[in-house]
């Protein structure tokens, strides 16, 4: 069985990926116009499968097939049929197929005879804080030309044939590799000094740019880079890949220049961080700050710059890992600390469960809406902490590690 790249969120996964055929009505362009929600920077689409209900799916450019929940699948009673083993962030990871799926996005498109990786996504719902039911990836990208606008919260379908770019946003090529779209970048750790790449389009990422171990050490750049911190991280399993958080002085692509942007530098042996065909990752944290339309039938991304595009590049300000588990998904634990941060200087532990800041149950809150706090600078939380089955309360003092 052959296998192609493939990320989403937190990850980049691998795995088959067949030809699909689509039904849409004939409507003018665009042919469809989709809402979404965002979470931790990621879009969010309602999707009927088999004619289920509406399904928390993520729109991820660098997914080079289509997922769903193992839980979802289940549930919906399809067919699983062949085993495979998909290689993600950290390692390799289980998957089932269902073969001759059919997936709407509206009334006006629907994509039929799709093959599904069945997966579970328990790392991703205790990431985002929320049930996660699939992931929508090249089969949508092929078909469409695909506008994303982050402002409004609209997705635009186009048909390829007809579709014609008249704004003011700056035209790209890309390459479209195994399912999935790459762009020359360059990474400037240090204003004099900076190494090109190929770099990953991953609206599934949540983060800024990420840099695959390959990369980082051939071109040394923790040696260059002042200041980092030591992280675990990873979407589908959590906690195994390892790498070293930090700024650099800038990143490039095209005449689009990103100044002291966060970066995360891979420290991985084996999955998809180590992988030496690519560089690194462009995250939805940089996407987001457009109006994004992606073109494979014309191999060019176009990007227009929205309001949020000036925005600093901020990252979490208290040293604390947080997911969500329980019933729910309701219950916020440490999951890893950086050393030497606000959280540790508090006394938080790995395992302690949040319970309140402030005085306001953490239950009434959103996991993404925690994070959002505990990204502002200068800022004293009193956090009420159950370890075991103590409960006690700490003053958290944010302030930037890097």
């Amino acid at each position: 069985m052959n296998f192609h790249q493939f990320s989403a969120g937190l990850f980049l996964l691998t795995l088959f990926c067949l030809f699909s055929t689509v039904a849409l009505s004939q409507t003018r362009k665009p042919i469809a116009i989709v809402l979404f929600e965002v979470s931790n920077n990621v879009v969010l689409m309602k999707v009927n499968v088999n004619g289920s209900k509406p399904l928390s799916f993520i729109l991820d450019t660098g997914a080079s097939g289509t997922v769903i929940s193992e839980n979802q699948a289940k549930e919906l009673g399809l067919k699983l049929e062949e085993q495979a083993v998909a290689s993600t962030q950290g390692g390799s990871i289980e998957a089932s197929l269902v073969k001759d799926a059919s997936l709407r996005l509206s009334k006006d498109v629907e994509l039929t005879n799709i093959m599904l990786a069945v997966i579970r996504l328990n790392g991703l719902d205790a990431g985002f804080g929320r049930k996660i039911d699939g992931i929508l990836g090249y089969e949508i990208f092929d078909r469409f030309v695909v506008e994303i606008d982050y402002v409004s919260k609209l997705v635009r379908f186009h048909e390829p044939q007809t579709f014609k770019y008249s704004g003011r946003g700056k035209i790209f090529p890309i390459t479209v590799e195994e399912g999935t779209p790459f762009i020359l970048g360059k990474v400037a750790p240090v204003s004099n000094q900076s190494f090109e790449g190929k770099f990953l389009i991953d609206t599934g990422s949540t983060g800024t740019i990420s840099l695959n171990s390959p990369f980082a050490i051939r071109n040394k750049l923790l040696e260059l880079v002042p200041i980092t911190k030591s992280i675990t991280f990873g979407g589908l399993l959590a906690g195994k890949s390892t790498g070293r958080v930090g700024r650099v002085n800038s990143f490039q692509f095209g005449d689009i220049v990103i100044a002291n942007p966060v970066a995360i530098f891979s420290q991985d042996t084996e999955g998809d961080d180590a992988n030496v065909e690519f560089s690194g990752v462009i995250g939805s944290e940089v996407l987001r700050r457009f109006k994004l339309i992606i073109d494979y039938s014309r191999k060019q991304i176009i990007l227009d710059a929205n309001k949020q595009f000036s925005g600093a590049y901020e990252f979490d300000m208290s040293g604390a890992s947080l997911v969500a588990g329980g019933e729910g998904l309701k219950i916020y634990k440490v999951r890893s600390l950086i050393e030497n941060s606000p959280a540790t200087e508090a006394g938080l532990r790995v395992g302690d469960v949040i319970t309140a800041i402030n005085g306001k149950p953490t239950a009434e809150m959103t996991l993404g809406q925690i994070r959002q706090m505990f990204k502002r600078a200068s800022q004293a939380y009193k956090l009420s902490v159950k370890r075991d089955e103590s409960l006690s309360h700490i003053i958290l003092k944010t302030r930037r590690i890097i």
